[in-house]
């Protein structure tokens, strides 16, 4: 698909997108990074939130001394797996672009094959380590492993014994939910009911969560993204459960969170207390939307080529997987594991006024 509905570029060179007041750009060499984020359709505020942090990053970046010039290019995927390869492919061949960027595992899973066979750098926002695999793939992630384990802390803490799990055909999905399921099954404390395996554009799930109701677990685990959650939750306050709802990076995906009021959910490291004060200034908005971890991978990738001090991808990504650990980003200092994978540490939260509030285990 060549027509493409919405494309974004933003030419980040000496610290603003490119418009008339931009200065000329300088002899210093480019590093080009193609970012596929959906930018309309239901997961549009991850796009503007993104786009956001760029510009707010690149504004600070670009005041210190530095050996590259970064010109960002933004691509629209509509949040639709079927758009991801041919705006890959437009990047790598048209534009020429010297790193991917991606969100969610499902549309790193598909970039991660083509980032190795075309040698282009990819470093993918995912909880997937499959993500990760082979030599051109780094991905910024909330550690999905602790995250399943901290969950399963969790749930033994308030008491679960029992619980279905609703998880969507997704790999970041499936990939938490086999986590979690591995310690389950380690620990043998809790029992793993009903499992409910739906699409990404399940729009009925009146059926499914009656025989919930019907079966009476103690927790529902939520292994669901945007937009799959939003309607999950309305069709669950609607049907007028009661049986709480949990799960790993749940309800941040939920736009109207009043549909989970007063639930505790496991989430992605938080941006820091000095990040939400920065992007609220810049911005104006209440919420960062995940904007902290673009401007984690914009970091770790001006790290990479300014700590290299070469263009070439094999040493970069090698100074990223050698140089990063306990480095301190807008989620937190980081952890670095074999085989490019950069985490951050996941919290505990609650939605409070529906607002999701980090709180004490």
């Amino acid at each position: 698909m060549k027509k493409l509905i919405l494309i974004l570029s933003c030419v980040l060179a000496l610290g603003a997108c490119k418009d008339e007041k931009a200065p000329k750009a300088s002899a210093k060499p480019v590093v080009k990074i193609g970012v596929i984020y959906p930018m309309s359709g239901d997961a549009s505020f991850l796009g503007e939130a993104a786009k956001n942090a760029v510009n707010i990053f690149f504004e600070e970046f670009n005041k210190k001394l530095h050996k590259f010039d970064y010109q960002v290019i933004f691509e629209d995927n509509q949040n639709k797996l079927a758009k991801q390869a041919t705006l890959a492919q437009k990047l790598i061949n048209i534009d020429k672009a010297d790193v991917l960027v991606t969100v969610m595992s499902n549309f790193g899973a598909v970039v991660s094959p083509m980032a190795e066979q075309n040698k282009v750098m990819h470093v993918a926002i995912a909880t997937d380590p499959a993500v990760a695999q082979g030599k051109y793939n780094v991905i910024c992630s909330s550690n999905p492993a602790g995250e399943a384990d901290f969950l399963y802390e969790q749930l033994i803490k308030h008491g679960a014994k029992h619980i279905d799990v609703v998880v969507m055909n997704a790999t970041g999905s499936q990939t938490m939910f086999d986590f979690f399921k591995k310690k389950a099954e380690q620990e043998k404390g809790l029992k793993i009911g009903q499992v409910y395996h739906v699409n990404p554009d399940e729009k009925d799930f009146r059926l499914m969560l009656h025989k919930i109701k019907e079966n009476q677990p103690d927790y529902i685990l939520a292994f669901l993204f945007a937009p799959t959650i939003d309607v999950f939750m309305k069709q669950y306050k609607d049907g007028g459960l009661t049986i709480p709802v949990t799960g790993v990076e749940t309800f941040t995906y939920l736009r109207n969170k009043t549909l989970s009021e007063g639930m505790w959910y496991v989430d992605a490291a938080p941006p820091t207390d000095e990040y939400v004060k920065k992007y609220q200034i810049k911005t104006g908005s209440d919420t960062t939307d995940y904007a902290e971890y673009m401007d984690f991978v914009m970091q770790v990738i001006t790290f990479g080529y300014e700590g290299a001090k070469t263009k070439d991808k094999e040493k970069v990504i090698s100074f990223i997987e050698s140089q990063s650990n306990q480095m301190l980003t807008a989620v937190g200092k980081i952890t670095t594991e074999p085989d490019g994978v950069l985490n951050g540490q996941p919290v505990l939260k609650k939605i409070i006024n529906a607002e999701p509030v980090v709180i004490e285990e």
